[in-house]
């Protein structure tokens, strides 16, 4: 059995993960793993969920990923530009002394 990482999806929190990871068993054929992971001070990243997907539900799952992709398209709200107002500071010791010396 062989096992590779595909990917490592950050979650909303830093302290939780998703991995997808690719499975060669020759016993009981291809396959891929959704796992949940936490991290724990102590600990490190440990699995809380695993998800097993034979090609039947692999090829079902991206068909319904497909699906939601073109839905999110068309809901996700669109990001507004900010205005920065710029907050004043002092000037550092390189425009100072610059200053010092043109005067």
């Amino acid at each position: 059995m062989h096992e590779k990482v595909i990917a490592a999806i950050s979650q909303d929190t830093s302290d939780h993960m998703l991995e997808v990871v690719f499975i060669d068993d020759q016993v009981q054929g291809p396959r891929v793993e959704l796992r949940t992971l936490a991290w724990g001070n102590g600990l490190g990243w440990y699995r809380q969920h695993t998800v097993t997907l034979d090609s039947a539900s692999i090829q079902g799952l991206q068909r319904a990923l497909g699906q939601i992709q073109s839905h999110i398209k068309h809901t996700t709200p669109q990001r507004r530009s900010a205005t920065v107002i710029p907050f004043p500071c002092v000037p550092s010791r390189d425009a100072a002394a610059a200053e010092r010396a043109s005067a």
